[in-house]
């Protein structure tokens, strides 16, 4: 009986090892003609990554997303460069026309895609489940242009949206943030380390991690600030 039972263990072990590696080969995320992401500010080489996965009708991620620029803001493209990666939770209606439009915005004038990522958000409230209940993804479409007209020529950007453009983009983009383990928005990579931030975190939660990656000592900041008013930050 032993024997039996350690027989159908080994049986079945096989089993879901081959199922396993399937999976794995099946799974393998497309690779993109560039990294993945849209990066905040002028480009340039930095030390320090850090990776945001949002969703543009997530309210957490609204609350996130000033201090994030703000964040990068204080310590600059050489120190820390922020990328943000949209990732559209299924159960959102309207997340993945949002996600599709940020590429469209982005490809039509990258300059302005952190401005069109915060009118989105200044009008998000329009998007959720329930406003959107009852409408078409035609009416839907309108509203995202509609928004999208205050950065980037309206019929241009909708007609784009109506032929499906960006779509690629997003699922490629949403298969790496699942690649990644991400479950929900917003979340956070630093140098590619999961960091158990929060949507609520100030500036200086923040510095709080990233200084000590800087080789800033943070009592020494603080007490430097206090003295003259200034931050500390390498040169």
């Amino acid at each position: 009986m032993a024997n039996k039972q350690k027989n159908n263990f080994n049986i079945l072990m096989q089993q879901w090892l081959i199922i396993y590696f399937a999976c794995q080969v099946c799974a393998q995320v497309p690779i993109p003609n560039r990294p993945l992401g849209f990066p905040y500010g002028s480009e340039g080489q930095s030390l320090i990554q850090l990776d945001a996965f949002i969703d543009l009708t997530c309210p957490f991620s609204m609350v996130a997303f000033p201090t994030l620029k703000e964040v990068a803001d204080h310590y600059g493209v050489a120190n820390l460069r922020l990328n943000v990666v949209l990732f559209p939770p299924p159960y959102h209606r309207s997340a993945w026309l949002a996600t599709q439009s940020t590429f469209i915005v982005q490809d039509m004038d990258s300059a302005v895609t952190f401005k069109w990522m915060a009118d989105f958000f200044a009008v998000q409230k329009k998007f959720f489940n329930d406003p959107t209940r009852n409408k078409s993804n035609s009416e839907i479409m309108s509203m995202i242009a509609d928004v999208a007209g205050n950065v980037v020529d309206r019929s241009t950007f909708l007609s784009k949206l109506q032929e499906d453009e960006g779509d690629s983009d997003a699922r490629i983009m949403w298969k790496y943030s699942c690649s990644r383990y991400m479950s929900g928005t917003p979340q956070f990579l630093v140098n590619g380390v999961t960091l158990a931030a929060s949507s609520s975190w100030t500036l200086d939660d923040w510095k709080s991690i990233i200084d000590p990656l800087l080789g800033v000592d943070v009592g020494s900041r603080e007490q430097h600030t206090e003295e003259t008013g200034n931050s500390v930050m390498p040169q």
